[in-house]
């Protein structure tokens, strides 16, 4: 069954991929790696350009199972792209790395683990 792995290209994110090879080398994968670009926002430190995807290929090479690079937009809710490829992929499991702040960015982190963790079909370990 596919994992799915909601990457961003920071310690935690690498950390929430090293956890998604994992996972998805045990269930017999495939690992889809999603990097989801806010529409309108330029600069945004979640934003893989294509250095952090090649390093994210780095730290996967060599995996037993197929693993799949996806880059998707919206102008919307992260969570509901990410819930979009759970299901479109029937997912077993989504890997979300979170890291622990004190100012607005967790808050609205926050409440986008929230959604996925109450809203999402499959399993899903934060890391």
């Amino acid at each position: 069954m596919a994992v799915v792995v909601g990457f961003i290209p920071t310690e935690v994110g690498f950390k929430a991929l090293a956890a998604a090879r994992e996972e998805a080398e045990q269930r017999g994968g495939p690992l889809i790696v999603v990097n989801v670009l806010r529409e309108g926002i330029s600069e945004d430190p979640r934003h893989a350009n294509d250095q952090h995807r090649e390093i994210a290929r780095d730290h996967l090479r060599g995996a037993s199972v197929r693993v799949e690079f996806r880059q998707e937009s919206t102008e919307d809710d992260i969570a509901d792209v990410l819930l979009d490829v759970v299901e479109a992929e029937d997912a077993e499991l989504l890997v979300l790395g979170v890291r622990r702040q004190q100012d607005l960015s967790r808050h609205l982190l926050g409440l986008t683990v929230q959604k996925l963790l109450l809203s999402s079909n499959s399993e899903v370990l934060v890391v």
